[in-house]
């Protein structure tokens, strides 16, 4: 699988920098949000969006709140070096809860973006 772009992996820390505490967004909404890059085939993007946005946080500045990005399940997902304690942990220090088996309630804690988020960013013309 070909390696996301630069641009890509600003875009993916872009977002994950607006996640409010105590809420939660997963892989596949934050590469929803970005556009395909220039010279990547839409088809293709949609099928590796959110494998890339996954390997944009394994190796993200640790200032950015990587802990608050769970899978399409509302799963907590492992971060390279670092089990499901740490994430879990950040997680519950901002209020959210989660079940016994590490799931987040999506209902409840996901956020989404204003409809705009893309075309405020400067990303669609």
């Amino acid at each position: 699988m070909r390696r996301p772009p630069a641009s890509f992996l600003t875009q993916v820390y872009q977002i994950v920098a607006a996640i409010p505490p105590g809420r939660v967004l997963t892989y596949g909404r934050i590469a929803g949000l970005i556009p395909p890059p220039a010279g990547v085939d839409p088809a293709g993007y949609d099928r590796i969006k959110a494998r890339w946005a996954g390997q944009a946080l394994a190796s993200c500045p640790d200032e950015l709140p990587w802990h608050r990005v769970v899978n399409a399940q509302g799963r907590i997902s492992l971060r390279s070096g670092e089990g499901p304690d740490v994430q879990r942990t950040l997680l519950q220090a901002e209020g959210v809860i989660l079940s016994s088996d590490d799931v987040i309630e999506l209902d409840r804690y996901l956020w989404q973006p204003p409809d705009e988020w893309p075309t405020a960013q400067g990303w669609l013309g």
